[in-house]
């Protein structure tokens, strides 16, 4: 009986510790750009504007792209910029990892 308490604690420690918390998104998705910034639209009209623009700097307006990203509450690369007076509606904000 202990050696099945100790094997059914030793694979619950297993699965506990194995899990990991993902953040990064794979999406296909279109480049979008206009004044207020770089988004990538994944849906029908679900545009999130891209914080590190400058990673997608050789991809065409237009062109499809497969990316790794994840969610943000800050886009530090923005502060201080001034965007023009025209409002993109957009689902949130992504910090792109890798483009494929």
């Amino acid at each position: 009986m202990k050696a099945t308490n100790i094997l059914i604690l030793a694979i619950s420690a297993l699965s506990i510790f194995s899990c990991k918390s993902v953040h990064d998104r794979l999406q296909t998705g279109t480049i979008v750009r206009d004044c207020t910034g770089t988004y990538v639209r994944v849906a029908e009209n679900e545009d999130y504007l891209v914080c590190n623009a400058d990673i997608l700097a050789t991809k065409k307006d237009g062109e499809k792209v497969s990316v790794v990203y994840d969610y943000t509450k800050e886009c530090a690369e923005r502060d201080g910029k001034i965007m023009c007076m025209m409002y993109h509606e957009n689902k949130g904000m992504i910090r792109v990892k890798s483009v494929q």
